[in-house]
Parts: structure tokens; sequence; C-alpha cells
């Protein structure tokens, strides 16, 4: 009996035990494909989102790009020079070249009404029509939706009281695999953007460009979407779905997959908790626990991630204010309300003054903490507007209701004072100051580009004045742009037919007697008359033609003088050109072609030129001491020069700005002032020279401080080369004739 009792003892607590193991292992298992249906909810999830993050990123990126396009096509001057007559020149500078250098297009090509190539260039420069060929049936996919667009237009019409017609781009996009490599090629119409020139026929010329999908794109667009291991296949064998996008062609054939590594939080989450799974029969409960939190954590992770995505796409990563897509995208709704009686609307574009200086002088480092405070400050004033925007750069622009113009001009002054205040930072005390332009609206149906493109005209307007002051747009500023792009026009083509000339101004010494002249560029405009250097070479800079100047200027100055014998010659060369890579080369070549002399010649640099750690700019100048071309350092003190600028380029000679020479008899500061710079000079070896002396007194006060070399109205005003031989003794060599090679920088603008 005792052995039975002790059976049946023993049975009944396995009876008990048995429901109690059966249940942990049951609710073990239940936990498991719990688990398992989660992580495989999370991934799915996760694998969704992302398919449809990198799909419409690929149509964004698509319409980006055919924005590029449209803007160098729908322009008057290219129905002009691509459908009444093609200009291959204007061809290579406006689309083959441009589209290549700053936007990676690698083929372009321009094909007539009957769907045959007429210009073609691949890589930025200009090739055989016959490179077209492996595009031909991608163009011949596209062209038919083209054409019937174009049919489907309206007739095209100058607006009364607009400045352009508002037509908008006709475009196609398709995906090639050409030659083993994939491609988004875009067909875009070339169309008239103000009017005064039309279509000649029916059908206008189509533009073909063809970008290719490469490793370098693809960087670009994964860090954007936050991919990992992006890549583009052929799409045989490949199908839409996690981890892949499928590239089709115009009409829906699969051409090529865009493929990445799916990311995967659940399977992340499998992994870490593996050994608590496995131990789980002792720590269940915890395990659940942990399950659950984690999930919970994962799932704040997927939001959190596609939060920062959406800000990054909306938001300015260094300021952390709205950015250009997010300006535009409450410019649109709150344009649509001035039609429902709405409040006006105030558009203010703020650019910082004097901020290139500080990026020339200092850094990039320093240029940031300025636009990072000038974000907090703009914030602190406009606390009422309804957006604080940076559109890049030093640019920034304010949208806010206003009832009257006083409402916005207040605003802007207040914007004004509160940015000029000193910046105390690392380097210092910085000073910079900010020029607005607003523009009033009160009227719907506006664009916001057209907004946005008043508001930079009466920025602009503000720049002229003198900077540091606020201007609201007027419609008669649209025409001083238009006089602006002509003349911008007119100097490229100057550049391109010898339209310049060169005049020199003598430097003497103190007996008065020419020991060098200074070569400075002159235009006289067939139509306008002369126009002066401090007119149109800042339009050089703008406008992308400085090299292109400063090369003809070596090229005119090397050929009239390199055959004089005593005489020494200064030639003005600007920031742009120090730091552009082979530039030492390039003088170089000139001056091996002109047989010169270069320890004739001094090139003058001004202060901000050889600020900054550019290692570009320090071995031209090393190139170009070695060559034995001397370096004099242009308008000395007036920016933020230092002795390690002196010593770190081995400068030969300063040349002091006119602004001191003339308060030279106001006070006693200005001439201190000089007196410290010649001291300086002499204590570095160095010679100097005062520029801008017109007065006998000026000259006596130089002398007085040291000074031995002047150049100003007083001793010689620019002239001629004819005139100046005789002065110098020199002869004028052979008669200086066009080039037949074209300037290089100068032939890339044909």
């Amino acid at each position: 009996m005792k052995r039975l009792a002790f059976l049946d003892r023993d049975w009944g607590d396995a009876r008990l035990f048995g429901p109690i193991v059966a249940l942990t292992f049951g609710a073990l298992l239940l936990l498991v494909i719990t688990s398992g249906y989660l992580i495989h909810r999370f991934d799915t999830s996760a694998s969704q989102r992302e398919h449809h993050v990198v799909q419409n990123g690929f149509a964004r990126q698509t319409r980006e790009l055919n924005a590029v396009v449209a803007t160098q096509v729908d322009w008057d001057d290219a129905i002009l020079k691509l459908d009444h007559k093609l200009d291959a020149k204007w061809a290579d500078f406006n689309i083959g070249n441009y589209l290549h250098t700053f936007n990676g297009f690698s083929h372009v090509f321009v094909v007539d009404p009957d769907a045959k190539p007429i210009y073609a260039a691949v890589v930025g420069q200009r090739s055989e029509l016959e490179s077209y060929a492996p595009f031909a049936a991608t163009g011949m996919q596209l062209l038919p939706h083209i054409r019937a667009a174009e049919r489907a237009r309206p007739p095209i019409k100058v607006r009364p009281g607009k400045d352009n017609i508002q037509i908008p781009p006709i475009q196609a996009n398709s995906v090639a695999n050409v030659d083993g490599t994939i491609y988004l090629v875009t067909a875009t119409l070339v169309q008239p953007d103000f009017g005064r020139v039309l279509p000649k026929g029916p059908r206008a010329p189509v533009t073909i460009t063809a970008i290719p999908i490469s490793t370098s794109m693809l960087g670009g667009f994964a860090e954007r979407y936050l991919l990992n291991d992006a890549h583009v296949w052929d799409a045989t064998g490949r199908s839409d779905g996690p981890g892949s996008l499928i590239l089709r062609d115009y009409d829906g054939k699969p051409v090529a997959a865009l493929t990445w590594t799916p990311q995967q939080p659940g399977t992340m989450v499998l992994r870490q908790i593996a050994v608590p799974l496995i131990v789980a029969l002792v720590l269940l409960w915890y395990a659940a626990t942990s399950i659950l939190k984690r999930g919970s954590s994962v799932v704040s992770e997927l939001v959190a991630s596609e939060k920062r995505a959406k800000h990054l796409a909306y938001h300015d990563t260094l300021t952390g204010l709205p950015n250009r897509a997010m300006l535009f995208e409450r410019l649109r709704p709150e344009l649509a309300k001035l039609g429902e009686g709405g409040k006006p609307l105030a558009v203010m574009c703020v650019d910082l003054d004097r901020f290139k200086e500080v990026n020339d002088s200092l850094g990039h480092h320093a240029g940031d903490l300025v636009i990072e405070e000038v974000g907090r400050r703009l914030r602190n004033v406009c606390t009422e507007v309804g957006l604080i925007a940076r559109l890049g750069g030093d640019e920034f622009v304010v949208l806010g209701e206003c009832l009257k113009p006083a409402c916005a001009s207040n605003l802007a002054d207040s914007v004004i004072a509160a940015i000029c205040k000193p910046i105390e930072c690392e380097y210092g005390r910085l000073e910079v100051g900010c020029s607005i332009g607003i523009v009033m609206l009160d009227q719907a149906g506006l664009d916001p580009s057209e907004v946005l493109r008043w508001a930079d005209l009466a920025l602009y307007r503000s720049k002229e004045l003198g900077r540091q002051r606020v201007t609201f747009f007027e419609p008669e500023m649209d025409a001083a742009l238009r006089n602006r792009r002509s003349l911008e026009a007119d100097l490229r083509d100057a550049l391109l037919n010898d339209g310049l000339e060169m005049v020199y101004q003598p430097q003497v010494d103190r007996l008065g007697n020419i020991v060098a002249v200074e070569a400075l560029v002159r235009w006289h405009h067939p139509l306008r008359g002369s126009i002066a250097p401090g007119m149109f070479v800042p339009l050089a800079e703008e406008g992308g033609l400085i090299l292109a100047l400063g090369e003809f200027v070596l090229r005119r100055v090397f050929a009239e003088t390199g055959h004089w014998t005593h005489t020494r010659v200064a030639i003005n060369v600007s920031a742009v050109q120090m730091r552009a890579p082979g530039f030492a080369a390039l003088v170089t070549r000139l001056a091996a072609a002109a047989a010169i002399n270069p320890s004739r010649y001094e090139i003058e640099v001004t202060e901000t030129a050889l600020l900054g750690d550019d290692a570009i700019t320090a071995s031209n100048v090393e190139a170009l001491k070695r060559l034995g071309f001397s370096i004099a350092l242009d308008d000395f003190g007036t920016g933020y020069s230092s002795l390690s600028v002196l010593q770190r380029f081995a400068v030969d000679k300063i040349k002091i700005d006119r602004s001191f020479v003339s308060n030279l008899g106001v006070g006693d500061e200005s001439e201190a002032l000089v007196d410290a710079m010649v001291k300086l000079a002499r204590a570095l070896n160095l010679d100097v020279i005062a520029e801008g002396v017109e007065t006998e007194q000026q000259r006596d006060r130089l002398l007085g401080c040291g000074c031995r070399e002047f150049q100003g109205h007083l001793t010689g005003m620019p002239m001629g080369l004819r005139e100046l031989v005789g002065l110098v003794g020199e002869d004028m060599g052979e008669e200086i004739a066009q080039p037949a090679q074209m300037p290089s920088e100068i032939r890339r603008l044909a």
C-alpha cells in the first residue's frame, strides 16, 4: 500500500506538472509564432515603405533633371540658335558643355522636325552626328508624345503687361540600356520664353539628353533616401519587390532594376533576442516583455527614421530652417488664398553683404558659423511671420502676411539691424550686413518661381544702390534685368570677336620717369559707347566670363609688349583666375607663345585672392614665381591682410590703395597708416607703389612717408599703345592681329 501511495503521489505530481510543462511550451510556441509574425510584419512594412520612398524619389529626381534641361531650351535664344539657324557654338556653350559640366549629362543631341540629328555632344564636347545612333530608338519612342503635345499646345501669344509667355515645358522621359550602360533619357521641345523669337515652322527642334544612372548619381540618390548598397542592373530575371525597383522605358517595357539592401528591423531584432528565446522556459515572461519593448522600439525607430527623412527633404541641414522645397510647398497655397480675400502677402529675399569676403579669407567653416548665426537671428526677429527659409548659399526668404508695405518695411529694417550686429566667434569679431528685396502680392494666379524672381530683382537693386538697404519690387526692374542680360550677351560677343582693347597707365618714380605701366582693359560698345570696367568686369564675374576675359588680357598684353626691352608691365589677375586649376600652366603656354621675358611682368592680385588655405592658389602662385613673374598685392590695406600672407606667398610688391591716398591731408590718421605700410614693406624688403595719386600735395606727402613710385592721374592717364611707346622709348613691334587659334576659355563660349 505504501508503494502504491508513493506511485499515486508521483503520478499526481506528473499530472500536475504535465499541464504546466505543456502550458509553458505552448506559451513558448505561441511566443515564437507571434514573434515570427511580428518580425515578418516589421520587415514587410519597412520594405514597403522603403520601396514607396525610392519610387517617389526616382520620379522626383527625374522631374528635377527635366527642370534643368527645360531651363536651357525654353528660351528665345534657343529658338533663334537651334530652330531658325543652327549655331553649334551656342549649343556647345548652353547645352552640350553646360549640361555636362553642371549636371552630369553625358549625351546631348538636337533633332530637327524630321527626327534627324543636327547637333551632338558627348561628355561636354561636340561630337559626330553618328553618336546619336545608339539613342535613336529611344528617341523614336519619345518623339511622338512630344509632337502630339506640340500640336495640342495653344498658339504662342505674348501676354500684354507680362514679361514672358509662360508655356509649360513639353517633355517625355524613358530609361534605356545603351551598350550595357543604363541611361535616363529626356526629350524636350525647344520653345520661346519671352516670345520675341517664334518657331519658324509648326514643328520645332527637340533636344534628346541622356544621363547615365552611374555610381556617382546613385551615391547621391542613396544618401538622399538613406539606401544601402544601391546598384542598377539589367532587368532580366528581376521584378518589383523588396529591395528592387524596375525602371521602364516610355512604352512600359522593363529596362533595368534599381536594387538596394532592404532594411530589416525585425530580423535585426530576432538576432538580438535569440539567446533569450533559447532560455525562454526559464525567462518566459521576461522574454515576452523584452520582445514587446523591443518591438515598440523598432516601430519608434521606423517612425523616427521616416520623420528624419521627411525633415531632411524639407529643411536645410545647416540652419534647420525650411529649404526651397518647403518654401514652394507653402507659397503655392498662400498665393491661392489671395484670390479668396486673404491678406496681402509679403515675400522678402535677404542676401548677406560681405559674406564672400569671410568665406574667402577665413574658410567655409567660418562661413557656416555666420550662416547659422544669421538663421538664429532671423528666428528671433521674425517671430510673427509664416515662414523663414534658406534658399542656399547666403540667401534667405521670409514669407508673411502684411496689410501695408510699411509693415514689411519695418520688419526688413529690424532684420538689417539684427544681422549687422558683429558676430563674436572663434575667428574673432566678424561683421556682415544684408540687403533685402520685397515684393508685395495681392492677386491670385501668380507662379511661385515668378514671385521669387521679382523679389530677387528688388534684392539686386538694393545691392546696386549700395547694399544694406530695402527695395520694393517695381515692374521697371524687369527692363533693367533684360538690359543686363543684353549687355552680358554683348560682352560674350566682344570676347568672341576681339571687341576689347588694352590701354596702359604709366607708373613713375620720384623724378617722374616712367618705370612701368599697368595694363587696363577697355570696352567701346558699338551702340552704347565706352563701358567702364567697373561695370563689365563684375558682369563677367557674375556671368562666368571672367576666365575668358582674363585670358584675353594676358594674350593681348603679351602680344603687344612681349618685344619691349626695359619697361615693366603690371597685369591684373582676378581671384577666380588664381583659384582655377591650370591657371599657371595657361600663363606658361601664353608666355612661351609670345616669347616674353617673365621678369618684366608683375601679376597684380587682391588680398582676398591669397587668403585662406586654398592649395590651388598656392600652387599657381608658386609656379608663377618659378617662371620669373613677380607678385604684387593690389588694394593693400583694404581687406584682412596680414604678415603671414606676405610671407607665405613671397609677395614682391604692395600697392597702397587709393582710399588711403585720397585721405592724405585730411587728417593725420591716413598719413600714419601710409607711413606704417611703407615701413612694413621696407622691413620685408618689398617694393611699394601708391595708386590714385591726383595732386602734387598727395605725391609730396607720399614722398615724405618714403614712397618712391606713383600711379594716378597726376603722373599719367591711361593711354593707347601708339601714344605710350613714344613716352617709354619702346617700339610698336608687329601689328596685332586676330589670333588664328581662338583662346581656350573664349572658345568654350562659342
